[in-house]
């Protein structure tokens, strides 16, 4: 794979289950930690046929005109160009750039701490099936989401407090959002 190409499994709009507003949302492609119970299945092969220029990705998020992006996957961080797609993105206008990761937080700051400069909300932790999460943000209750720009405490502190809503999305057949762990299995049985 080029240098200035990501894995990608996703791009759509208007996103509005992952995330405050009207978001682009982007899914990558590859994800080796494997949570048991992950929804996301079909984002954990490397696949590189699903590989796409920074610049073709950056260009189709900023067609749809908004502001907010959530990055999820997959693992974003296992992308080797995770941090040249975050600086593009802001380039381009995002100021609210959301990411989920299955890394704890230590292991993320210890990491890709340069990456964080250009993340502005931080969703992290593995997946643990079995232990439910209210929040509307959480797949599991372990997971914490950490605002790293200060501009959006108030936009995020809403968010925090909000309890899941059973909505989700649907994309090109990829079922999106955070639903309860029992919804997710039954998902799967469909």
């Amino acid at each position: 794979m080029g240098y200035d190409r990501i894995l990608i499994n996703l791009i759509a709009y208007p996103v509005k289950v992952l995330g405050p507003g009207l978001r682009v949302g982007i899914w990558t492609q590859g994800c080796s930690i494997g949570c048991e119970g992950c929804m996301s299945l079909h984002t954990w092969d490397f696949d590189e046929s699903r590989a796409m220029s920074i610049s073709t990705v950056v260009d189709q998020a900023a067609s749809y005109g908004s502001s907010s992006i959530t990055i999820s996957g997959g693992e974003p961080f296992q992308q080797k160009n995770l941090l040249l797609l975050l600086k593009a993105l802001r380039s381009v206008g995002f100021t609210d750039i959301m990411l989920y990761s299955g890394y704890s937080e230590i292991y993320i700051m210890k990491h890709f701490h340069v990456c964080l400069s250009f993340i502005d909300v931080l969703i992290c932790e593995a997946f643990i099936d079995g232990l439910e999460s209210e929040a509307i943000y959480k797949g599991s209750d372990n997971q914490k989401m950490i605002v790293l720009n200060d501009k959006l405490i108030s936009k995020y502190d809403s968010y925090m407090n909000l309890n899941k809503n059973k909505k989700l999305q649907k994309f090109d057949n990829t079922v999106i959002g955070i639903p309860y762990q029992k919804d997710i299995k039954a998902l799967y049985e469909m």
